[in-house]
């Protein structure tokens, strides 16, 4: 009895979180095109549905970090990775809360805050978990994250310089599509490394975010957005609700990574 309860526990936990995301997606989706409520309360829900799904995230990433016994090697990886969550969970919810009383959310802000210290946290996990597939390329290693690091904050400021547009706003919006661009390539390389196995999961939803930010950015440079919103067009929602996909796969990547490190591959209890 007690083996197959623990044989079903993988399959339970990953269905609940199937239903639980379907139900925040397709209610995202819901409150986006019907807009049920008043324009502040409808939009403070759909910001809570993402800060909601941030939130799951940074627990699943804890709980793995305290998984690993301070001698393993991972442990470091999920420390980050588990930081790097929390503080954009506090930057969701701060933006959410700021959005809500004033209604709108000045930049820079609190919020902006956090997410640049989760994106500082996650390339100190994406470097670690690099050194341990690749640890003879530690070096080059270093100096490719110094360097994307230099390359997302410099270019924006020269570019903007050059235009004679530069505002701080116009710097930090630049940034965050090339910080999720750079993410993601990483993320995606580290799917690659791995080739398809288990242990890319993790690294899928950072792959999802760099695609997400970077189409808004590309939009709404464009004009594309704005176009999209008066239109009432399908983009707009294309756009927005990939960004809680991506929380909802950055989660299902730790989930699944949880249920591999606690019951193997075919499910077993260790």
């Amino acid at each position: 009895m007690n083996n197959r309860i623990h044989r079903s526990t993988p399959a339970f936990s990953l269905a609940v979180y199937y239903i639980f995301a379907f139900i925040l997606f397709a209610g995202y989706i819901f409150v986006y095109q019907t807009a049920p409520f008043e324009v502040a309360i409808n939009d403070t829900l759909l910001n809570l549905m993402i800060t909601f799904a941030s939130l799951f995230a940074a627990i699943v990433a804890t709980v793995i970090f305290f998984h690993y016994h301070p001698e393993d090697r991972p442990r470091i990886v999920w420390l980050n990775l588990a930081l790097g969550c929390w503080f954009w969970f506090l930057a969701e919810a701060i933006w959410t809360a700021i959005y809500f009383v004033l209604g709108v959310v000045p930049t820079p802000s609190a919020a902006d805050v956090g997410w640049v210290i989760g994106f500082i946290f996650f390339t100190i996990a994406i470097y670690h978990q690099y050194i341990l597939i690749l640890p003879a390329w530690k070096n080059r290693i270093m100096i490719i994250a110094f360097g994307s690091w230099a390359f997302v904050l410099i270019v924006p400021w020269l570019v903007l310089s050059i235009m004679r547009i530069f505002t701080l706003e116009d710097c930090i919006n630049y940034f965050y599509p090339l910080a999720d661009l750079g993410i993601g390539i990483a993320g995606l390389m580290l799917v690659y490394f791995f080739r398809g196995g288990l242990l890319m999961r993790p690294w899928l939803g950072m792959v999802v975010f760099g695609i997400s930010d970077f189409f808004y950015a590309w939009a709404e440079q464009t004009g594309v957005y704005t176009w999209s919103v008066e239109n009432n067009n399908l983009l707009t929602l294309a756009i927005d609700s990939s960004y809680l996909a991506a929380y909802l796969i950055l989660g299902l990547g730790f989930l699944s990574h949880w249920i591999l490190i606690n019951y193997g591959l075919r499910g077993n209890q260790k």
